[in-house]
């Protein structure tokens, strides 16, 4: 019988990979959740399968014992992105979140529904996309400003509206967690496992700040999301099974084969 610390470590693992459905339909979704099993416990929902499925994919995910992010990225005036993220909180998803661009007063209102409502989604605020660089943030915003330097402004005032954290690239992470403490949360997608980077450098795809999960947790990232790398691989259990072991070895744990823990 498994050992309760072991198992919770497990868990621990596992539930800190978020993997994104980038799909337009529910049907391949719930054949890659399927085939993935138990060893994915977190699911990231972007506008693209939301749309599609008219929202039905967050009951899917539920309905087969997922946690679900609700990645839809919510800008907008201050009551229309207060009455977004209700939705989201009644969807009982268990994080969501919302553009820091919206202002710290619209994500102090949005704390605030949350505390009122005894809510227990996560809501976390959207800072420079991963697909962005410094060369970006110069012609937003002029020579003086760069994507750390944004990135640490923004989550300045993710944390005194109360929100729970951010999402950023991994390459901002452990300045974020040193600045802001361990509590503050830290999702990071731009996430390519070490050997897919190995062996195909074009698996960047879009995204500008990219780290391996190894890299990653090491920065201080909590969570990681990882979509295409899996969702387009010929074998995803193998490279969740990948992605999990950098996962261990970045938190000091054995790999499952050494411990016992089967994926």
């Amino acid at each position: 019988m498994e050992n309760t610390a072991v198992k919770n470590k497990r868990d621990a693992v596992r539930e800190k990979l978020i993997v994104a459905l980038d799909y337009d339909n529910a049907d391949e979704a719930d054949v890659l959740v399927k085939k993935l099993g138990s060893l994915v416990s977190v699911y990231k929902v972007g506008l693209e399968i939301f749309l599609r499925t008219k929202g039905a994919i967050v009951e899917r995910l539920h309905a087969q014992h997922k946690k679900v992010f609700l990645d839809l990225k919510f800008h907008d005036i201050t009551n229309t992105v207060v009455q977004a993220c209700l939705f989201a909180a009644e969807q009982n998803v268990f994080m969501f979140n919302i553009h820091c661009a919206n202002g710290e007063k619209t994500m102090e209102a949005v704390s605030r529904m949350l505390k009122e409502r005894s809510s227990k989604s996560l809501c976390i605020g959207v800072t420079v996309l991963t697909n962005l660089c410094d060369e970006d943030m110069k012609i937003f915003y002029g020579e003086r400003f760069n994507t750390a330097q944004t990135v640490e402004a923004m989550a300045e005032a993710v944390k005194r509206s109360g929100l729970h954290g951010i999402v950023c690239s991994a390459h901002e992470a452990a300045a974020v967690k040193k600045r802001f403490g361990k509590d503050f949360v830290t999702v990071c997608p731009g996430v390519r496992p070490a050997e897919v980077q190995k062996f195909d450098s074009a698996r960047k795809e879009d995204q500008s700040r990219v780290m391996t999960p190894y890299e990653a947790v090491k920065a201080g990232a909590d969570y990681l999301v990882v979509g295409r790398p899996v969702t387009q691989s010929s074998n995803p259990e193998q490279t969740v099974r990948l992605i999990l072991d950098e996962i261990r070895a970045a938190v000091g744990m054995e790999s499952g084969a050494e411990t016992g823990i089967k994926n």
